[in-house]
């Protein structure tokens, strides 16, 4: 849980307060459109936090799988 939870953090907040503080401006070439380079490559950024995003998802089927529900007793 650490290890996804850390990695999804990563990925949203610190790469982009990173790209917020030190990424490029945003100039606009001469057709109007938004030239952007990232600092960190949108790519490795969405991997990363999609390595978090499965981590969960399996461990969250493996809490549904490997525990058994506390049986009801029976009233008498």
């Amino acid at each position: 849980m650490w290890l996804s939870g850390r990695e999804v953090t990563f990925g949203v907040v610190a790469i982009g307060l990173l790209e917020m503080l030190f990424g490029s401006g945003h100039p606009v070439d001469g057709e109007g459109q938004i030239v952007h380079e990232a600092l960190v490559p949108l790519e490795v950024r969405s991997y990363i936090i999609l390595l978090g995003l499965i981590v969960w998802g399996v461990y969250a089927v493996y809490r549904v799988v490997a525990t058994t529900p506390e049986p009801v007793p029976a009233e008498p």
